[in-house]
């Protein structure tokens, strides 16, 4: 499999402080990674330093092995095909929905025509056809969180990044939601998907990412990794594991 993403020796801190501590990792074209860990481990400023939110002090990210993101803004990073969601969706709530993603679309692709023809390929795409005409605001968190995506989407991401986009759903929005992504990466884009609900993961990943105190702890296929007495210790707590 070729490599996508490397991450190699990443190192921030913020304040003196190691948010990351000689990170490194790769991502592969065509997989669903998850990148678990405790809370403050770093999952977030590892998603924020791929994106461009943060650069990083030392170390290398490198794209699609011919671009090291270092310097690039957020927007050239999603031109690139770097794509990433938030916890906390924050949309425009007072344009509707098709409106919303309209918006970005046309950032991302050279005529109306064709930003209009991606916006509503992606409303259909991920269920959200049905709500084109509602205020972005009304919606409700598992629908805002798939406009989220929508959003990302008529970017033509390569790699998208899913910063817990299960948090807040009740079941049955989860398995929803786990079935969009799937959909998602059948249409070749790759997924890091970074999440608490180890059930999910265990149900969606092909392999395992795992942080603890900024650096790896340890990465593998699912089984494996959740059944490492390591991991349990300092994610899971107690004597918890996968048969």
């Amino acid at each position: 499999m070729n490599k996508l993403l490397q991450i190699q020796d990443l190192d921030k801190s913020f304040a003196g402080v190691h948010a990351i501590n000689h990170l490194s990792f790769d991502i592969y074209e065509g997989e669903i990674l998850a990148l678990i860990g405790p809370n403050g481990c770093g999952k977030s400023t590892c998603v924020n330093l791929i994106s461009g939110v943060y650069i990083q002090d030392s170390g290398k990210i490198v794209f699609d092995n011919e671009h090291e993101l270092y310097r690039q803004k957020i927007q050239e990073r999603a031109r690139m095909g770097v794509g990433r969601t938030f916890q906390s969706p924050k949309p425009f709530t007072n344009l509707t929905v098709r409106d919303s993603v309209l918006t970005i679309a046309l950032l991302y692709n050279k005529t109306w025509k064709k930003a209009e023809e991606k916006t509503d390929e992606m409303l259909e795409f991920l269920d959200l056809a049905s709500y084109a005409q509602i205020l972005s605001g009304k919606l409700p968190i598992e629908k805002r969180k798939w406009l989220d995506m929508a959003r990302v989407m008529v970017t033509d991401p390569k790699l998208l990044m899913l910063d817990e986009c299960l948090a807040g759903l009740a079941p049955s929005e989860m398995d929803n939601s786990l079935s969009i992504v799937k959909r998602i990466n059948q249409r070749g884009i790759t997924i890091l998907f970074i999440e608490h609900v180890i059930s999910a993961v265990m149900q969606l990943c092909d392999r395992i990412v795992v942080m603890n105190e900024g650096h790896l702890l340890t990465e593998g296929d699912p089984k494996t990794v959740m059944a490492n007495p390591d991991v349990i210790r300092a994610y899971l707590g107690g004597d918890y594991g996968y048969a």
